[in-house]
């Protein structure tokens, strides 16, 4: 029974992240092309934010295949590190990301371009709702460290999104071009936030460490001795270790 529940809890996750994929796919042709139109570093950053929640559902899903294959001989642990591994090459790579989009938004500053405003607006507002529904529909799934991760891009994005039409208003308002890459430093900034929380927590797993949520000074050990099973950690009588 818990078998038939885990597997279709990971059917579920993948057909979401299936959807998820090819709407962030659609989503990030539209961004290239309506930045490069409209002279929008914010959108074109928020076409590398995107890209980089590409990558993540797509990391996510292979994991999720891994994840549900059986153990082998030469795995014998399975295949239940795939997620985290998935998660850490996807927040490296978002932190090189982060700082190409500085450095594109430093040059922008000295050397300010004019920017369709209007256009900026109505292509951030469809970008609120496609996330928006994407980060809802994982929200929903069974959710382990490698799918957090994915949901933790795509509420980034949604706020992102959300700044860029506040910036496209303040554009049109105050005739102010500095305002789109000054945007494309805060999307900067919020990418690299988010890729610092996933890498702390899954190096933390990768090298074994005590999860963040447990008090380790708070954890009782018992006058017990423990051996390891097949991955179980099995409490055994002093008395009886000390018989074999």
């Amino acid at each position: 029974m818990h078998l038939h529940v885990h597997q279709t809890g990971n059917e579920s996750t993948s057909r979401v992240l299936r959807v998820s994929l090819a709407a962030t796919a659609g989503y990030i042709v539209l961004l290239v092309i309506a930045g490069i139109r409209a002279h929008s570093l914010a959108l074109l950053s928020e076409a590398g934010h995107n890209l980089t929640d590409f990558v993540a559902l797509l990391l996510s899903l292979l994991a999720v295949y891994l994840h549900s294959r059986p153990p082998s001989a030469t795995h014998t642990y399975g295949y239940h590190r795939a997620g985290v591994l998935a998660a850490l090459v996807n927040s490296a790579t978002l932190v090189v990301v982060s700082f190409l989009i500085f450095y594109e938004a430093v040059r922008r500053i000295q050397q300010p371009q004019p920017v369709q405003a209007h256009l900026m607006m109505w292509v951030a507002a469809a970008g609120v709702v496609m996330n928006g529904a994407i980060a809802f529909m994982l929200y929903r799934t069974d959710r382990d460290v490698n799918v957090r991760s994915a949901l933790v891009h795509e509420i980034g994005d949604t706020l992102s999104t959300a700044a860029v039409i506040a910036g496209g208003w303040a554009i049109l308002a105050t005739g102010q071009y500095w305002i789109d890459p000054a945007l494309s430093f805060g999307i900067g900034a919020l990418i690299l936030w988010s890729s610092f929380g996933i890498l702390r927590e899954t190096l933390n797993i990768l090298l074994e460490g005590t999860p963040f949520r447990i008090d380790h000074t708070t954890i009782q050990f018992e006058n017990v001795v423990c051996e390891v099973a097949h991955g179980c950690v099995i409490p055994v009588a002093e008395e009886e270790h000390h018989h074999h």
